[in-house]
């Protein structure tokens, strides 16, 4: 193959060597134009674009955070309901379910969720705390669905 290509190249005159030579070339930079410049580009692009948005996600996390442990500790009422059972309730509406929800004596409930988004997570413990339900420890990792966390926490009545 490579033998007829030079028995044909040369048997071109002069100018059609060079012309040929000049495509060749232009082919080159154009294959490597459109084959490795442009997708590297491309994915630069993308790449700064899904870093900002992960930047601005973890700016409002963590302003959430600061908010919720900017919430005076202890100021809510205390729960007129047993806790267990506001907590299970306040659950269901805000539309998800919880996977565990365990007395641990009085005033105290363990539970678990096994997926929920960080914002609707941290809004209703804020909710949960203006009823006067605080968060005593927590835990959250990250869970099978994308954007979505796992929580573990024990939550206890204001004042106990």
């Amino acid at each position: 193959m490579i033998a007829n290509l030079s028995a044909w190249f040369g048997n071109l005159s002069k100018r059609e060597q060079v012309l040929v030579g000049i495509m060749a070339a232009l082919l080159a930079i154009v294959i490597l134009w459109l084959g490795i410049a442009r997708p590297i580009e491309s994915g630069l692009v993308n790449a700064v674009q899904r870093q900002g948005e992960a930047l601005d996600r973890n700016a409002a996390v963590r302003m959430k955070v600061a908010s919720l442990k900017a919430l005076p500790r202890g100021a809510g009422a205390r729960p007129g309901a047993p806790i267990a059972q506001l907590v299970s309730q306040s659950a269901g509406e805000g539309g998800f379910t919880l996977e565990r929800t365990q007395e641990q004596g009085q005033g105290r409930v363990d539970i678990a969720i096994a997926s929920i988004k960080p914002k609707a997570l941290f809004t209703w413990l804020a909710s949960l705390e203006s009823q006067g339900v605080m968060v005593e420890t927590f835990s959250a990792q990250p869970s099978g669905s994308a954007g979505a966390v796992s929580v573990q926490a024990v939550l206890k009545g204001a004042g106990q």
